[in-house]
């Protein structure tokens, strides 16, 4: 993959879980996770941008839910069509690669452009069941499944495992011994 594709993706599932989930939405919080995606934040996140970001999190949410593909992609054009976008390479010392914002863009609308089109290449690539919630009991964490192998139903390791061992439990359970 190139450009900001995977850094779209995973920005956009680290979004919406801090956002609509056990996660960090405070402007602090939110400049350093875009950080930890290779955004640029330059300045500390205002107010006004993370509550921006807070909404566009917001928009995004239904997409991971959506279990229908052509009810996620209606979902993904429409809040793709709120993004000022205008893809075009550049070169800042990485290498040749895309970007989707227009040049000058804040940064708002720089994490808009990269993770709308990130999840749009998702879905075009690997259909939208490979967007999801987690399936563990009592976890609403969103992730996104870009992997080769079998599809993922659990947003980590840690709700895998919860899921199998309680599972594992429930069938010890009713087993007679």
């Amino acid at each position: 993959m190139t450009g900001y594709r995977n850094d779209g993706v995973g920005t956009a599932v680290a979004l919406v879980n801090a956002v609509t989930t056990d996660g960090d939405a405070s402007p602090g919080a939110l400049g350093a996770l875009l950080a930890s995606y290779n955004f640029k934040v330059g300045e500390p996140v205002t107010d006004d941008e993370a509550e921006a970001l807070r909404h566009w999190a917001r928009l995004l949410r239904p997409v991971f839910a959506e279990a229908d593909e052509e009810g996620a992609i209606d979902l993904l054009n429409a809040v793709m069509g709120e993004v000022p976008m205008h893809p075009h390479i550049s070169d800042h010392g990485l290498g040749p690669h895309l970007h989707y914002g227009p040049p000058g863009a804040g940064l708002v609308d720089r994490v808009r452009a990269n993770t709308a089109v990130g999840l749009a290449f998702v879905i075009c690539e690997h259909g939208a069941g490979r967007l999801g919630v987690c399936q563990d009991t009592g976890c609403e964490r969103v992730y996104a499944d870009i992997s080769r192998g079998p599809r993922k139903r659990y947003c980590s390791k840690t709700c895998l495992n919860r899921a199998t061992v309680a599972a594992f439990r429930a069938r010890q359970a009713v087993t007679p011994t």
